[in-house]
């Protein structure tokens, strides 16, 4: 459950209100994340290079029990995602990790974590993700890589050489997502 520290979670928004809902929210002085992605797109007489939503209808807010009522009444929000009636807290690596991976603009696609077969836990070990820990997806070509995100049945999956993911033992304490290891 939050608290009175702000934490991440996932709003659920009307479709195709993504970048107007974070506005909004951002506009009432909440801090928000939508990761967009640029691609091409066709019209009927020409194409357009266009940033669209990486995870259609979800924008991330950070905030805090206070700001649950205010945040599920703001225009373009459907609901808050939950898990067992609380708002699903995400943790702020995976945030991280999603922004990591934006900001490098490597080519990145969204996945429903349960068509994903749980493959080997990696860590890389040099490059720009450097240190990130994910898992190796059995089913996919070699060295695709994903960051799932926990409260959310979404996954984020980018290609990387397999030459630079080492394994990493699992550890059952450990929850499951994006880790980074201490320098």
């Amino acid at each position: 459950m939050l608290n009175d520290t702000k934490q991440w979670v996932a709003l659920y928004t009307n479709s195709r209100a993504e970048k107007k809902t974070a506005q909004t929210l951002q506009t009432a002085g909440f801090e928000v994340y939508l990761p967009l992605q640029h691609t091409r797109r066709q019209w009927s007489d020409r194409w357009k290079s266009v940033e669209v939503p990486l995870i259609n209808s979800y924008v991330f807010a950070k905030i805090r029990d206070k700001d649950v009522a205010p945040v599920r009444a703001t225009a373009g929000v459907v609901t808050i995602v939950s898990w067992h009636g609380k708002p699903a807290i995400i943790p702020d690596k995976e945030i991280n990790a999603i922004k990591q991976l934006m900001d490098a603009a490597a080519e990145v696609h969204v996945k429903n974590n349960s068509q994903l077969k749980r493959g080997a836990r990696v860590r890389i070990v040099e490059g720009p993700f450097i240190n990130m820990e994910g898992m190796l997806i059995s089913d996919c070509e070699e060295g695709n890589f994903c960051v799932s995100i926990s409260g959310l049945d979404f996954a984020l999956v980018t290609t990387i050489e397999e030459s630079i993911l080492v394994p990493v033992e699992e550890d059952p304490n450990q929850q499951k997502g994006f880790r980074e290891e201490e320098d």
